[in-house]
């Protein structure tokens, strides 16, 4: 499969009070250290972060590893930070089955969220 062909994107969504990093497709190695560009650029500007990955249909280990790193970030910078997985079920198993679900900030909305809402 050529690069061309992976089914992955990410986008950013701005808002009033704060951004939000959407992806989509499979988080991997390859594309992994594009959302973890997407939310280091943007995560120490910002009062809250949300990465939404309710269109993500597969996640490794790097995928993991970017979510610790920005969560750990948010706690150094004063930020907040959220994980969006709505119907993502083998997204949302990974984490619970890393012990994440414990430690991070779950939203369904993540508009709620940035507008100071619960998680």
């Amino acid at each position: 499969m050529s690069v061309e062909e992976r089914p992955f994107d990410v986008r950013l969504e701005r808002k009033t009070t704060g951004v939000v990093v959407v992806a989509s497709g499979e988080i991997d190695l390859w594309s992994a250290p594009e959302v973890k560009a997407a939310l280091a650029d943007h995560g120490s500007r910002e009062r809250a972060v949300v990465l939404d990955l309710r269109e993500v249909t597969f996640m490794d280990s790097s995928g993991l590893g970017l979510i610790v790193e920005s969560n750990q970030r948010s706690r150094k910078n004063g930020f907040r930070f959220a994980v969006a997985v709505g119907g993502a079920t083998d997204v949302h198993r990974i984490l619970e089955m890393s012990g994440l679900t414990k430690v991070l900030a779950f939203v369904d909305d993540p508009d709620a969220f940035l507008a100071g809402g619960d998680a």
